[in-house]
């Protein structure tokens, strides 16, 4: 019988703290990540086991528990891996691109592939339920992180005259719902794995909200 694993809501709240840490890992893991993820998106952490993860990466299960010690540290270190690298793009976004609106449409495009690694649809509904419950967990939770990142960007971009006056926290909470409508319910009308589609709805629907253009 599955041994159930950790529920996903407290493995994503350990790997952000992992995500935030020093990266361990080295570049002979990569493939073992990959792996793991596509398992973890398929099976989810009730159902998804190291065999799997052996199979769909060609590395021996003997070496996967000795290299990371059980099934709960392998997922745990697998989507801390990619944390890590969805928290390095957001952070160049912001360095690199200066117009507020492709910020938010790189940010959204961001945010619906970190959802496709995370979660295969299986047209239930079930695993939408999944990441809210992820997306709401430990306190700071990553929604309030998330509104928090956002209202201290608005704020900063006041303070600079490249946005316009106006209550940030009211303006992130409502970039946040909106997103988070978008990953819960994906759009049966908008190909939003199209990233030049996700782009466009971003800087239509989302952008708006903070840069007053459009509305």
């Amino acid at each position: 019988m599955t041994r159930p694993g950790v529920p996903l809501p407290r493995l994503f709240e350990r790997a952000i703290e992992k995500a935030v840490s020093r990266d361990p890992s080295g570049k002979d893991d990569e493939q073992v990540y990959n792996a793991a993820l596509h398992v973890l998106a398929e099976r989810g952490t009730r159902a998804a086991t190291v065999d799997d993860v052996a199979t769909r990466s060609g590395i021996s299960r003997a070496t996967l528990f000795r290299r990371f010690g059980g099934k709960d540290a392998l997922f745990e270190a697998a989507v801390a891996h990619t944390l890590r690298g969805f928290l390095s793009m957001i952070t160049s976004t912001f360095v690199t691109v200066t117009d507020p609106s492709d910020r938010i449409a790189e940010a959204f495009v961001g945010c619906l592939r970190l959802r496709r690694r995370l979660f295969a649809d299986d047209g239930s509904g079930r695993r939408s339920g999944e990441l809210l419950a992820m997306l709401s967990a430990g306190s700071p939770s990553p929604l309030e992180i998330g509104q928090q990142f956002i209202a201290a960007r608005i704020s900063a971009g006041q303070a600079e005259g490249t946005l316009p006056p106006g209550d940030p926290d009211i303006r992130a909470e409502a970039v946040i719902r909106i997103t988070l409508g978008y990953l819960l319910l994906p759009s049966t009308h908008f190909d939003l794995d199209d990233d030049a589609v996700a782009r466009e709805v971003a800087r239509s629907v989302i952008a708006p909200l903070v840069t007053g253009v459009g509305t």
